[in-house]
């Protein structure tokens, strides 16, 4: 028995001899061919009552770690991403929860390449960090706030930074992208060249927005993996939150054809998921948060009337519509059509309703929300500034 021992010992190290000599090899050609860098700078998302969410990505592995720092930059706490006792490390992807106790802060991402990770022997290399940034977070407690949306994007990554800049809000503290910012996703790249560089470029790595999933999310091959790179509460699409005295609530309308329709090869269900949502909204509709609201506004990227007649119109509107009817919601914002207009309440819906236009020069759109106790004001503008429809 000992001999075995001794045998099986010296084939373990045999094999760690061997995997310390693979590992080299994987670094030399790693360090051969790709720096460490930041794919992208970081990007904000979810906001709650006492954190934000910050991720970033590297080009090769690394361990990662945010300062937060005072106006002279100088440390004032290290954050990890931390599971299971673990920092997230050995990793290309970073998402880092960050207390703001109710006050904008300064911070950097740190990016340290990992070398060799090894059971008992980890190394690193080059050291590299970003810019400081100074937040200007949506404090759900405020009472005003101003909220741009965004839609139907299609990959033409240059809306991003020329509706921003047209937009006239005085600030901006969320920005909403109310779905199809792609045609379809097929890989990570798709996410870091066509929305994370963009919008970290213009906004993102201070103001935090909300991807709201339209039906060209949820096309591609890497679709299945998409949610794990925002920041959902309670890991799902759909959501509520307070902000500016008025409730918001973000749906995810799905796909726009029936479930067994040819192209999903028997792989979707989402007639099921809207009437999961339905029983969701229901609650959500008659919770404290909502009738302590001074308004009520939701935004699905299907618009439920002023659109076409296929199934998944037809199924959004009979999920949830009566309910938005019953609790006598202020508006519906939405996109999909690529056909821009402003609906006011009428005998078929109670509620106004503002639909998004498309990613071409002339027909794309932005919306402009300013909500407090006293008001609140629905701009839908083309690109050039041109009001289309306004609820005051």
């Amino acid at each position: 028995m000992a001999l075995d021992r001794r045998i099986f010992l010296k084939s373990l190290g045999a094999l760690g001899l061997a995997t310390a000599l693979d590992s080299a090899q994987a670094r030399a050609f790693n360090n051969k061919n790709s720096k460490l860098e930041f794919l992208t700078q970081p990007y904000l998302q979810y906001v709650d009552d006492s954190e934000v969410s910050i991720s970033v990505f590297t080009s090769v592995k690394s361990f990662c770690y945010l300062e937060v720092v005072d106006e002279s930059g100088n440390l004032i706490e290290t954050v990890y991403q931390l599971d299971d006792g673990m920092r997230n490390a050995n990793a290309t992807f970073f998402k880092f929860r960050v207390k703001h106790n109710n006050a904008n802060f300064s911070y950097k991402v740190v990016s340290k390449e990992v070398l060799l990770f090894d059971p008992y022997k980890v190394e690193y290399g080059d050291v590299i960090e970003t810019k400081i940034y100074k937040t200007n977070l949506p404090f759900l407690s405020e009472d005003t706030a101003h909220v741009l949306i965004l839609n139907d994007v299609h990959e033409d990554v240059s809306t991003y930074k020329e509706l921003y800049d047209h937009s006239e809000l005085k600030r901006k503290d969320l920005v909403l992208l109310n779905g199809d910012s792609f045609h379809y996703v097929t890989k990570e790249k798709d996410l870091i060249e066509k929305l994370f560089i963009p919008v970290t470029d213009v906004f993102a790595s201070v103001t935090p927005f909300i991807m709201i999933r339209g039906n060209h999310e949820t096309r591609g091959s890497f679709a299945r993996d998409f949610k794990k790179y925002f920041d959902y509460p309670e890991n799902k699409f759909y959501q509520s939150f307070t902000l500016g005295s008025t409730f918001w609530i973000i749906l995810d309308g799905g796909e726009d054809k029936e479930d067994s329709h040819p192209v999903y090869a028997g792989a979707v269900d989402y007639d099921s998921y809207r009437l999961e949502q339905r029983e969701w909204l229901q609650k959500e509709l008659n919770s404290k948060a909502c009738k302590s609201a001074k308004r009520v506004i939701v935004v699905n990227h299907i618009p439920f009337f002023h659109s076409d007649e296929w199934h998944g119109t037809l199924h959004n509107r009979s999920c949830f519509h009566d309910l938005l009817q019953k609790h006598k919601v202020t508006a519906l914002i939405s996109g999909h059509t690529h056909r821009y207009g402003y609906y006011p309440a009428d005998r078929d819906h109670n509620y106004s309703i503002f639909i998004g236009g498309g990613p071409k020069k002339g027909r794309r759109t932005y919306v402009e929300v300013v909500s407090s106790k006293k008001a609140c004001q629905i701009v839908l503008k083309k690109d050039d500034g041109e009001i289309i429809g306004q609820l005051a």
